[in-house]
């Protein structure tokens, strides 16, 4: 049984839309196949040796060092609340939710949150260190060229993928899950759908075609979260 019911949302930016349509979603992953995971890696390791001093750099170090690794990292927010934060990038992800799409795209100016902190890391060393220089046999991406890049959030939506092309985020197969979820939906309020597709994240197994993607331009006000905040899609 596919999940033909469903439709799946994935938050980017239109620095990726061109291989998107020629390979699919998920045809191409740039944090491993342009070895982007190995470029945050370096800069991890070169911001340790000489940014300790940087005060921008000392506010995402924490959440470096996790997304370098793959790991786990737990944040305190202002209100005292801890938050867990996983980071897995060996893979495509997609949302049952749109709006969790549309805060990540919202959030992320580069579409992904490697290429963001790569991007991120090379500035504050590039002013550190006037000649500073990645490796040309890992910088496949051209991480130092994206900086002045002008690039628009995107919506990507997602169609007729076969429950058993789908994992979780722990490593296991979505079926189960998307099962149960086809039962519990429709007894759920409106507020509590909502709330409840924010914790329904999927990673592609096998790349989704381009006949089954829609893509939208992304135009957000206001602030994710608060009253204020209000977005608009334009169908690319």
């Amino acid at each position: 049984m596919t999940n033909i019911g469903f439709k799946y949302y994935h938050g980017t930016s239109t620095l990726f839309l061109d291989s998107i349509k020629k390979t699919g979603l998920g045809g191409t992953n740039p944090n491993i196949d342009f070895k982007n995971l190995e470029v945050l890696r370096f800069l991890y390791r070169q911001a340790e040796n000489h940014l300790l001093d940087n005060s921008d750099y000392l506010k995402v170090r924490s959440t470096t060092q996790a997304m370098s690794q793959q790991g786990i990292v737990d944040l305190i927010q202002q209100n005292g609340e801890r938050q867990r934060c996983y980071f897995r990038h060996d893979g495509i992800y997609i949302a049952l939710s749109i709006m969790r799409a549309i805060v990540y795209a919202n959030q992320n100016k580069y579409g992904s949150e490697i290429v963001g902190r790569c991007v991120f890391l090379y500035n504050l060393l590039k002013a550190k260190i006037g000649d500073f220089k990645i490796p040309k046999d890992i910088n496949l991406f051209g991480i130092d060229k994206l900086a002045g890049l002008l690039l628009e959030p995107i919506i990507i939506e997602v169609s007729n993928v076969n429950d058993y092309d789908l994992g979780k985020e722990d490593g296991k197969t979505a079926k189960e899950a998307l099962v149960f979820l086809r039962n519990i939906l429709p007894q759920l309020t409106e507020k509590e759908r909502f709330e409840f597709k924010q914790y329904c994240n999927f990673e592609l197994l096998k790349p989704v075609p381009i006949e089954n993607l829609k893509f939208y331009k992304l135009f957000t006000t206001g602030i994710p979260g608060q009253k204020n905040f209000d977005y608009e899609l334009t169908e690319i």
